[in-house]
């Protein structure tokens, strides 16, 4: 099954094909990057079936890496205008309730609304939320054999879900569980924060929206130096993390885009 990281403007336009970016020779942004600090939510859900959650251990190592590449992901996104990026600590917990093991996005935004009242979140907030395997929001599930893995959107904040598709994380995901929807939507909010079409995906160009199983990811040591970019997965070369390669701005509406708009490394790096 193909899997995507499917973008909010392009579901609210009903576009026939999930998932593939208009194309065009470049894109540009028309309003303001999202610039402050993303925060993982700790979402515990209730209801006939449940509880679902995430593990304790998995949300610290989501918030682990969330510090490691943020630095990187605010590199790639300058380019495409003023941006700067910081991971904030694990939000407190919060409950929702869901009927059937099923929600939708609608839901979801209360919820995220709800917390950023309940925790008083500054402007400049963002919020990352992680689904636990076995429950469904219905605006992310599997559509014609396409599974979808992510999408970011706007509620009172910025906000981007990703499908979880397992436990036991890692910091370098080598199961391919979370880090790859997780740093594309990241990505993804920085550069067009209101999700309503104004600036472009910048990520589809070299991910699995448009390259499917050669999508790029750029890899990264202990320290956050660029190590290099590759389709493999695992690379043939140790590293520590990784993140969803970002198109460059002339090539961030191709589908798919060239090789050489995909694998750099972050500039000023």
């Amino acid at each position: 099954m193909r899997r995507i990281c499917v973008s909010r403007a392009w579901k609210q336009a009903h576009r026939s094909r999930l998932g593939d970016p208009p194309r065009g020779a470049g894109a540009t942004t028309a309003g303001p990057l999202f610039q402050g600090t993303v925060y993982l939510a700790n979402m515990h859900f209730a209801g006939t079936g449940g509880p679902w959650a995430i593990p304790a251990i998995d949300l610290a190592t989501v918030v682990q890496y969330l510090g490691r590449v943020v630095n990187p992901i605010a590199g790639y996104a300058s380019q495409y205008g003023p941006t700067r990026l910081t991971a904030g600590p694990l939000l407190p917990p919060f409950t929702a309730t869901v009927a059937n093991g099923q929600y939708t996005d609608q839901q979801l935004q209360g919820w995220i609304s709800q917390v950023v009242q309940a925790t008083n979140l500054p402007a400049g907030s963002a919020v990352l939320v992680l689904n636990p395997p076995g429950l469904v929001n219905q605006d992310a599930r599997e559509r014609g054999g396409v599974g979808v893995l992510g999408y970011h959107g706007f509620s009172s904040v910025p906000y981007s879900f990703v499908n979880a598709l397992g436990s036991g994380f890692t910091l370098d995901d080598r199961a391919d569980l979370y880090a790859e929807a997780v740093s594309h939507e990241i990505a993804e909010m920085t550069v067009d924060p209101r999700a309503d079409a104004s600036n472009p995906e910048v990520c589809d160009g070299c991910g699995t929206n448009c390259r499917g199983p050669s999508a790029y990811r750029s890899f990264f040591d202990t320290s956050g130096r660029y190590i290099g970019s590759d389709t493999a997965f695992p690379p043939p070369f140790p590293f520590e993390f990784f993140v969803s390669a970002i198109a460059r701005p002339a090539a961030a509406s191709d589908c798919p885009a060239p090789t050489a708009a995909c694998a750099y490394s972050p500039p000023g790096s």
